[in-house]
């Protein structure tokens, strides 16, 4: 069984204003999205992960990519830097819509035919601000939260996902 290593990181990404990047285009006729509301920086001048509420209920490949472009990527590549970050976006083709326990959005994946050994889940807590991955990738898990230190509880198909892994 894989251990678990525990890391952690503070992103420090600041995004430049009014930098949209539309692939809608690319890949045809998208269902209406909801505008994005204006979303209020962070203390550290990043895009706050509350401006995710449009996007709840649906899909990254579903018109925007949240996992791509926007706040949660900004925050995940800053997070996890560019090994982890391609590997997070590999385990993520197969993936569940962005969901809502409680306080806490998430949302979980894994590589396709690779189910059981490339897995990746995210938890956001949209009210501080804050980010928790757990990333298994060549048979080695990681967990890395934003900011540093920060406690994201999992919600329970998290939780079902970590246990069924054998980490939970």
């Amino acid at each position: 069984m894989p251990s678990l290593i525990r890391r952690t990181s503070v992103a420090a990404v600041v995004l430049a204003s009014g930098a949209v990047l539309s692939l809608a285009a690319c890949s045809g006729p998208q269902a209406a999205r909801p505008a994005a509301t204006a979303a209020q920086p962070s203390s550290a001048g990043q895009e706050a992960l509350a401006s995710l509420r449009p996007w709840l209920g649906t899909y990254h490949h579903d018109g925007h990519d949240y996992l791509r472009q926007g706040a949660l990527a900004a925050r995940l590549q800053a997070l996890l830097g560019p090994e982890h970050y391609a590997a997070l976006l590999a385990n993520m083709q197969v993936a569940g819509p962005l969901s809502q326990e409680g306080g806490v959005w998430f949302v979980t994946g894994n590589r396709p035919h690779q189910g059981g050994s490339e897995q990746a889940a995210i938890a956001i807590d949209p009210q501080r601000d804050a980010l928790r991955v757990w990333l298994r990738h060549r048979g080695r898990a990681q967990e890395f939260t934003d900011p540093q230190g920060a406690v994201v509880p999992w919600p329970q198909d998290v939780r079902t996902l970590l246990q069924n892994a054998g980490e939970g």
